[in-house]
């Protein structure tokens, strides 16, 4: 058996199996030659999978360490008698911990009160459903808009216009084309206008959601408007006038972290041993790789104040930016991007996201008790972190 995957698919490089050929590739080099005698693919988001890579390859498996699917011509694959397999909902914990460090962001740098504001959740799947259970046990409002699926208990849902009258909307819609729900450019400039002119944006969903020319008309009307983007249109070659205009531009890392790498992992490897009946000790990753921290994303923005310091929103913004800061990292995006050829801008691209790839998740982060306040200590809690003695 032959299987060829993305060498980017976490811990994968640490499994073996007799009796298997294991052929990793960068995800964006994969072509079709290499799977004519393959007999199953795994793919992250930058391997685009349709007829023009599978046609005659004997491939009957496709795996895809990703929560969506838009890479993937998903009715080839069903006409071929190709099974497909996905990891969706495997990284809601790093996208959530993304919307709730950006609005860190925001209090450290502007000022935010997320305690007086509203937040609207545009798509309440597997992240939008864990945000708004974080956001609830936070004590921060929120309602959720999503036609297809209302599972959150207690959760509020309303219509798309009344969402965009709040003053946090974020997107975690996935990108479809047609009937009365569609989502591509859903954010347009008639979605605009009805926005707060000081509402903040945040889009760590699909990047063709939001309408580029009509964000970048928005930002120059609206000064006090802004927008915190991390996927983008035309990816990894997004447009340089979308990143400069936006508040906070981040490379699609928002799913990023070890824990959702491993969890997406162990998604496709355990659909793969079930789709070929292979013994069941084949379905985990029997050696973790070490985590490496980058520090350059995990001291707190600002202005070097350790935390403990300042108003309990301030100190619980604080905690979060140490684990990690979402400026940071678009402050590197922006600064090596714009010096980029248009050329060397995928390179760019790829290279800040795989520098990422030893993030750790809120949940991961134990903290002393000991010093804090009640509030922050229950603010922590609820955004994942582990509290210790």
């Amino acid at each position: 058996m032959k299987i060829v995957a993305d060498q980017n698919i976490l811990a994968l490089d640490k499994w073996r199996a007799k009796d298997i050929e294991l052929i990793m590739k960068s995800g964006r080099d994969i072509v079709s030659a290499d799977l004519r005698d393959a007999d199953a693919l795994l793919v992250r988001s930058i391997t685009t999978v349709n007829a023009e890579l599978l046609a005659g390859s004997r491939v009957r498996f496709v795996g895809t360490a990703t929560s969506g699917t838009n890479h993937i011509d998903i009715d080839w694959l069903t006409s071929n008698n190709i099974h497909l397999a996905d990891a969706a909902g495997a990284n809601a914990g790093a996208v959530t911990d993304y919307v709730l460090a950006c609005l860190a962001e925001q209090i450290r740098g502007a000022g935010f009160d997320p305690w007086a504001a509203s937040i609207a959740i545009v798509g309440v799947g597997h992240v939008g459903g864990l945000l708004a259970r974080r956001l609830k046990a936070l004590g921060i409002s929120c309602v959720g808009c999503d036609p297809f699926q209302q599972n959150v208990d207690g959760l509020e849902y309303v219509s798309f216009e009344q969402a965009l009258q709040a003053d946090v909307v974020c997107l975690h819609t996935p990108l479809t084309n047609e009937g009365p729900h569609a989502t591509r450019s859903m954010m347009n400039a008639e979605a605009f206008s009805k926005m707060r002119p000081d509402a903040i944006l945040i889009n760590a969903g699909r990047g063709e959601v939001v309408d580029d020319e009509a964000l970048l008309t928005h930002l120059t009307k609206q000064r006090h408007f802004v927008a915190i983007l991390d996927v983008w249109h035309n990816e990894p070659n997004p447009s340089r006038d979308v990143v400069n205009a936006a508040s906070l531009a981040t490379p699609h890392i928002a799913g990023y972290s070890v824990e959702a790498k491993l969890a997406a992992t162990q998604c496709i490897l355990k659909a793969l041993v079930n789709h070929f009946d292979l013994p069941a000790s084949l379905a985990s990753v029997s050696r973790l790789p070490c985590v490496v921290h980058d520090s350059r994303y995990e001291t707190a923005a600002g202005s070097g104040r350790q935390p403990g310091q300042g108003s309990d929103s301030a100190v619980f913004a604080d905690y979060l930016l140490r684990a990690f800061s979402p400026a940071r990292v678009a402050a590197t995006f922006r600064l090596q991007y714009n010096k980029a050829s248009h050329d060397e801008g995928a390179i760019v691209f790829d290279r800040l996201r795989s520098q990422l790839v030893g993030r750790r998740e809120f949940s991961a982060s134990h903290v002393h008790a000991a010093g804090l306040s009640p509030q922050v200590a229950g603010w922590l809690h609820a955004a994942g972190f582990v509290l210790q003695a």
